[in-house]
């Protein structure tokens, strides 16, 4: 029997407050793409076709109630720049554990790599 060998995520979904304030969040700050909509959700597709899933969330109890962080690829050595765009953009910068990571409007945290 084959073992399982996963190569990378189809997507990760998270619960947010207001879906067309994320969606335009990620698409204008991380150059996201919308790929498609659907009653509740917005599928967001990344570069490498990794999807992210936005659902709007019909409690606040479900927002950032599953999810430590995400994390997302970069290509090549572009892990400094990105951080240099998200301070002109005045999104804050912390220090967790070994990364430097940033919250969306939802408070969810990311970081590069």
């Amino acid at each position: 029997m084959a073992e399982i060998e996963v190569q990378s995520f189809n997507h990760v979904a998270i619960w947010v407050s207001d879906i067309r304030k994320s969606a335009d969040w990620y698409i204008e700050n991380l150059g996201m793409e919308q790929a498609s909509t659907s009653g509740n959700h917005i599928f967001l597709r990344l570069a490498s076709g990794g999807v992210l899933a936005l659902f709007q969330a019909s409690d606040s109890a479900q927002i950032g109630s599953g999810l430590h962080h995400i994390a997302l690829n970069l290509s090549g050595e572009q892990e400094e720049q990105a951080l240099e765009t998200l301070r002109q953009r005045n999104i804050p910068l912390e220090r967790r554990g070994p990364n430097l990571s940033f919250q969306d409007p939802d408070g969810y945290w990311i970081h590069f790599g």
